[in-house]
């Protein structure tokens, strides 16, 4: 009788976290997936500790691990790190063009291509496409001369 409500609970316990998978947002049920993942490693590290199947500083450094995930961030955004983290990609996208911006004019242009006033459509391509080859960020440069180097070549299409 007893095994028989045992699985009735678990059925009923089944039914009703199918139906709230269902009906949650994605968002809540990733948060509380986490949360009960971090509450069963706590538990299972608990456990092995108390049946003395784990070392009492491993036990120490399990219950820790919570508590670190939840103060990480507070931790990093104090220091500034998780700013600085999160940034490092979009920021020098961004800045990037910014820098490489600043009043092209014609003669500073011929000057990063390495080019003569009255240079052809085909010289500035030419040149362009030997200096992207030397200094793409891909292959050792700076995204900086990067985009110096496309805005030069915009600017003299541009003119021409």
């Amino acid at each position: 009788m007893i095994r028989l409500i045992l699985l009735l609970a678990v059925l009923l316990g089944a039914l009703y976290l199918v139906r709230w998978f269902l009906t949650t947002p994605a968002e809540t049920v990733a948060a509380n997936i986490r949360k009960s993942l971090w509450l069963l490693l706590g538990l299972g590290l608990i456990f092995l500790a108390v049946t003395g199947k784990l070392n009492i500083i491993f036990a120490f450094i399990g219950s820790a691990i919570p508590l670190i995930a939840r103060y990480m961030p507070h931790i990093l955004r104090l220091l500034g790190i998780a700013k600085a983290i999160k940034s490092t990609g979009t920021e020098q996208k961004n800045n990037s063009p910014a820098h490489s911006t600043l009043l092209m004019n014609e003669q500073r242009a011929l000057s990063i291509l390495g080019l003569q006033k009255g240079a052809s459509k085909n010289d500035i391509i030419e040149a362009h496409k030997r200096l992207m080859q030397k200094m793409h960020p891909d292959k050792g440069g700076s995204e900086e001369l990067a985009a110096q180097i496309n805005h030069a070549k915009d600017t003299l299409l541009k003119k021409t």
